[in-house]
């Protein structure tokens, strides 16, 4: 008679531990979604902005082996030599983007690659604009979290160097 009575005890508690145990699941399943999913979508906006920095620091050695005896005075060595050889660089390394981030941050014929010469010094920007507009990784809206992820409009990647 014991054993029957615990048996009853036991199957009544189970029933209401299940119901319990969705509701806690239905508790932490947002926190853990949201912190999987910055965690994903940060770690591409970081593999973003890297690659935007490595593809400017390419584009500033590329314009170091540009020869100015080449071109008649420093202007079309700079608008002619340095800023279209930066540019082929930059649109080089950036290749393996799809097509419509290579559009937003290239743009067409290359010219969203900033490059600018001043004081001996050349520095080049690959960047993507208003990012948060146009996201790769959409970001969600979440209750009580907000926007997932929170990341900067401009995405930029800078080098120079000294020609």
């Amino acid at each position: 008679m014991l054993i029957s009575a615990l048996r009853r005890a036991n199957s009544i508690s189970g029933g209401r531990q299940r119901g319990s145990t969705a509701i806690e699941y239905a508790l932490l399943f947002l926190p853990f979604f949201a912190l999987f999913y910055a965690i994903v979508s940060y770690g591409f906006v970081f593999m973003l902005v890297q690659s935007f920095c490595a593809a400017a620091e390419g584009g500033a050695r590329a314009a170091v082996a540009v020869d100015p005896t080449a071109y008649s005075n420093s202007d079309d060595y700079i608008n002619n030599g340095v800023t279209v050889e930066v540019r082929k660089q930059v649109a080089r390394q950036l290749d393996w983007l799809p097509a419509q981030v290579k559009s937003h941050v290239l743009g067409s014929a290359n010219q969203n690659v900033s490059v600018s010469y001043a004081a001996n010094v050349l520095t080049v920007v690959v960047g993507y604009q208003n990012y948060t507009a146009n996201p790769v990784v959409p970001l969600l809206s979440l209750p009580f979290i907000g926007a997932v992820p929170k990341v900067p409009a401009r995405l930029v990647g800078t080098a120079t160097a000294r020609l």
